[in-house]
């Protein structure tokens, strides 16, 4: 038994709920007829060209990503542009978008707890202090052990598969760990004033960096893409789970995006 596109979003939206989103943010469905039957579902990060192709060649009805494929306001719907031109490819091969954004950053289970769960953090809660709720941009948890800053690199390098990564040290032992996948130095505040002495993120410029430093904190640059990309594995395990329950045989894929910032 098949699912309907309604059907799959309202699931989705179950997982990351669209009101948990910023204002200024573009979540749900974005692309695709609601009574569209959906055999294939491929999930990914970004919809990009390398994704789009996956897609076409899995014959998946729904790409359902993290970064939302329409994220400001179109003007001209035309290939001279090239986000409007993967638009216009994936409504000419009927294939459908669903974004969750900001949501999912914030949802339990989202891109803040897997990325707190796989650094083995413990007592995982809101960065933002919240004793009611962990869900809310950011999280924040203890390691077993205090361990020394180059030691707890290594590992970061390990979970998210990286060769290097930048790091400022502030010269402290690591146990309390801010952690918030994508861009997320406008937090840094939060993960001080939550007792954080180490906080991993993405997109760090360097004046960022140097606020760390003067504020006492260590910071891990993890890159962008590296800290949410393991989000996309969990939704689309919990996705697969959740239509196999209830009898749907509809076939949930995982994208292979590249990296898109390496170093050479």
């Amino acid at each position: 038994m098949s699912i309907s596109l309604k059907q799959l979003c309202n699931i989705v939206n179950e997982m990351a709920p669209c009101h948990l989103a910023e204002e200024w943010d573009n979540v749900g469905l974005l692309v695709g007829r609601t009574e569209k039957e959906v055999k294939v579902v491929l999930c990914a990060l970004d919809f990009s060209a390398e994704v789009l192709e996956q897609a076409k060649k899995n014959h998946a009805d729904i790409v359902i990503t993290h970064h939302p494929v329409i994220f400001r306001g179109i003007r001209r719907l035309t290939d001279g542009d090239w986000r409007n031109a993967l638009l216009m490819d994936a409504v000419r091969n009927d294939i459908a978008v669903y974004s969750a954004h900001t949501n999912l950053d914030s949802a339990v289970g989202g891109v803040n707890d897997v990325l707190a769960g796989l650094l083995e953090l413990e007592n995982v809660e809101g960065m933002n202090g919240s004793e009611d709720s962990v869900e809310g941009i950011g999280r924040i948890g203890l390691l077993k052990e205090p361990v020394a800053f180059e030691t707890f690199v290594k590992n970061v390098k390990r979970v998210l598969k990286l060769e290097h990564v930048t790091a400022v040290p502030a010269g402290r032992p690591v146990r309390k760990v801010a952690v918030c996948g994508g861009s997320g130095m406008d937090f840094l505040d939060n993960a001080v004033q939550a007792g954080a002495d180490t906080y991993i993120t993405g997109d760090v410029k360097y004046h960022e960096a140097q606020e760390a430093l003067g504020k006492n904190i260590n910071l891990i640059d993890g890159t962008h893409q590296a800290t949410e990309l393991p989000v996309v594995n969990e939704i689309a395990d919990r996705l697969a789970l959740r239509l196999s329950r209830e009898g749907h045989s509809t076939k949930v894929l995982v994208a292979k995006e590249t990296l898109l910032l390496q170093t050479l």
